[in-house]
């Protein structure tokens, strides 16, 4: 059992804050921040967004996985830690919306949990990665 896994994780690190600065084209800009860790990450697409988010959710072991991910064979090359200097908060730029995610589950491959949109103060919980993903493209759609 790993350092990690015996440890408990405080209930207000359960949850995420999401940073919105872009959506121009459907295309998702922002930063993620989690008090588990220092600092804030950047992403500049829904992939990298995506799976910053799994890698804090794989370094925290919260919640645990149901199922191992599947992964096409491929020579090997450097894993992507959670935050590296690359992923780092980017120089301050404006907010168009801010969202507090909560993830409680990660069950048959995906996610579960709520969006707590903080600008509105309009919470919906999610059963799907996708479902999230669209969630937020309903908040987001006026800045596209």
């Amino acid at each position: 059992m790993s350092m990690m896994q015996s440890q408990s994780i405080p209930y207000e690190m359960k949850s995420s804050l999401i940073r919105i600065h872009s959506y121009q084209g459907k295309n998702l800009q922002g930063t993620l921040q989690n008090p588990f860790f220092e600092g804030e990450q950047s992403f500049d697409n829904l992939t990298q967004f995506l799976l910053r988010l799994e890698n804090m959710l794989d370094a925290m072991d919260f919640p645990q996985r149901t199922m191992t991910g599947r992964e096409f064979d491929r020579p090997e090359a450097g894993n992507v830690t959670c935050l590296s200097p690359a992923g780092l908060r980017p120089p301050e730029r404006p907010v168009i919306a801010t969202f507090q995610l909560s993830i409680l589950f990660r069950h048959n491959a995906s996610w579960q949990g709520s969006l707590l949109w903080l600008d509105r103060s309009t919470k919906l919980q999610f059963r799907s990665a996708l479902e999230l993903v669209g969630l937020l493209d309903s908040a987001l759609a006026p800045w596209e």
